[in-house]
């Protein structure tokens, strides 16, 4: 009984501190520059720019289906703006339009808040 109840005990605590199991990982923050749908004037689909100061070193996500509307709200009827950004990786990839029929591929996010 005593050696039973010693294994269950040890089974329920290594279930209950094991690491998260989502793959998409923990929530990130950086300063972005976030451009809406934007294929009728400038040819690109929404996406999310970090280090757009740095031509050598910009890294572009694309927001998923649910984030789409938090970006396009966010910026408004501007073509692009700066923000603050918390998010999160999906997991996935995504082929972004950009640049009159121009496609790259992107790591796909979930954007959890915009300030």
């Amino acid at each position: 009984m005593k050696t039973t109840l010693i294994t269950l005990l040890t089974v329920f605590c290594m279930a209950m501190c094991r690491e998260n199991d989502d793959p998409t990982g923990s929530e990130l923050r950086d300063d972005a520059m976030l451009y809406p749908n934007g294929l009728a004037y400038d040819g690109c689909e929404p996406n999310v720019a970090l280090n757009w100061n740095d031509p050598n070193k910009i890294v572009r996500y694309a927001p998923d289906a649910e984030s789409v509307a938090l970006v396009e709200n966010f910026v408004g009827k501007e073509p692009q703006k700066q923000g603050n950004i918390i998010y999160k990786f999906t997991g996935r990839k995504k082929t972004v339009q950009c640049g009159w029929g121009a496609k790259f591929e992107a790591d796909e996010i979930t954007v959890v808040s915009i300030r």
